[in-house]
């Protein structure tokens, strides 16, 4: 998913790990705040994380993405609908300057990709924003997961996850995807630095440097429609995993904190979240 789904923040202590405990659960569970990418020399999976996790019963992700649908509902969410392109949706000169990007930096045609919505193309540059073969936490956590015998699971399928995203209105997506191909030394920069908060475990300077780099009314709808309402549809899904078997959430960083955060959205339900410091 698009790199900006780590942006978050909140007055929250420095941590990304959290304990849910309490409101009738007969064992803890436990929150991990996620990036999607980072470079092979800056990813560890702290000892705490690891610990925890081998002391749940299950792993739940934002989506199970080794369900064997996973692709197939991907593919068909990620489409454009019936006649429309990104050939008709940008603008002349924008679709040209993207189709030059693609074919000078990754040797890639983007006609291959004129049916695809335009935070696919997102994605897919993100592997230009960390300048090396990016290593993913989701991926490494269903490893471990795996070899520890553990079931995997998603607090939403991935067609609810990208029906989020269509939440979105199309010009703000389409406004994204060319601003970071225009000035790709200034999108590099923004990433290298969100990637330096996560690993202080700086939530509250994610949410500035997120609000720094999108218009206040488009932040405001990416907010909304992109964490606030997926964190309000997650709550039941996390009860109910919690109180069958003590689960390992990992979820991305921006989903933890704020007024509306899975935490805050947690404690209000009843339940002690406690910070545990990794």
């Amino acid at each position: 998913m698009p790199a900006f789904s780590i942006a978050g923040g909140s007055s929250n202590p420095h941590t990304l790990l959290w304990e849910i405990s309490g409101n009738g659960l007969k064992s803890p569970s436990y929150v991990f705040g996620t990036i999607h990418a980072l470079c092979p020399e800056e990813f560890k999976v702290p000892e705490l994380v690891q610990n925890k996790l081998a002391q749940t019963e299950q792993l739940s992700l934002e989506v199970d993405m080794d369900a064997p649908n996973f692709m197939a509902e991907l593919m068909q969410s990620a489409t454009l609908p019936a006649g429309k392109t990104l050939s008709t949706i940008l603008k002349a000169d924008d679709y040209k300057l993207l189709a030059t990007h693609l074919a000078n930096t990754m040797q890639l045609d983007l006609k291959l990709f004129d049916n695809m919505k335009p935070f696919m193309l997102q994605s897919l540059l993100l592997s230009q924003l960390t300048d090396c073969k990016a290593v993913s936490y989701e991926q490494r956590l269903v490893e471990m997961a795996h070899a520890q015998g553990k079931e995997v699971i998603g607090v939403e399928t991935i067609k609810e996850q990208l029906a989020a995203m269509d939440n979105l209105p199309q010009q703000i997506q389409t406004d994204m995807l060319v601003k970071t191909v225009k000035d790709m030394p200034a999108a590099k920069a923004s990433y290298r630095q969100m990637v330096k908060l996560y690993l202080a475990q700086d939530l509250q300077g994610l949410t500035e440097i997120m609000k720094e780099d999108m218009a206040e009314d488009e932040y405001k709808l990416y907010e909304k429609n992109f964490l606030t309402a997926r964190n309000i549809r997650w709550i039941p899904v996390i009860e109910r995993e919690a109180r069958a078997k003590p689960t390992f959430f990992a979820v991305g960083a921006g989903h933890l904190s704020g007024s509306e955060g899975v935490l805050e959205l947690l404690r209000k339900k009843g339940y002690t979240i406690r910070p545990i410091a990794a």
